[in-house]
């Protein structure tokens, strides 16, 4: 994981505290990421219609209209989704019940084949650490593995 992107993210991250952040990384596929897209948390919006029990606090949701448009970037640039990440809030970096609901189709698989789901701790505004989660086919779940640390 490049050190600029993660400087990125973890400044994203601080800048949304407290509610959680969330956005993607693209890249060539199979490859580093190369480039980070911030994406806006409309997680308080569903709750205000009834869409959802969770505030931004506790739970993300990227703007479709954002998502749409990155997939779009990609595919016409011949690059890849390669993480999706959001914030966890005075709470540790892992994937929650919320997470998993949103990373994993009808059939317990990943929505996005390939894309690594980075979550990093912030408590009190300050990023703790940060732990990717890449699918194990074998194992049929998320395997974490920290990243390094750059605050």
């Amino acid at each position: 994981m490049p050190a600029e992107l993660l400087a990125e993210l973890y400044v994203h991250a601080r800048e949304t505290y407290p509610e959680e952040c969330c956005g993607l990384m693209l890249g060539p596929r199979g490859g580093t990421p190369s480039r980070i897209l911030r994406c806006t948390n409309v997680q308080a919006a569903r709750r205000a219609r009834g869409e959802s029990e969770l505030d931004a606090r506790r739970a993300f949701w990227i703007d479709e209209r954002q998502l749409l448009a990155a997939q779009r970037t990609a595919d016409l640039e011949g690059l890849a989704l390669s993480v999706i990440y959001h914030s966890h809030t005075d709470a540790d970096a892992y994937l929650s019940y919320a997470d998993l609901a949103g990373a994993l189709g009808p059939d317990g698989t990943p929505s996005y084949p390939g894309a690594i789901q980075l979550v990093v701790s912030v408590r009190e505004g300050r990023v703790r650490d940060a732990v990717g989660f890449e699918w194990n086919a074998p194992a049929a779940r998320f395997v974490g593995r920290p990243i390094a640390a750059f605050r």
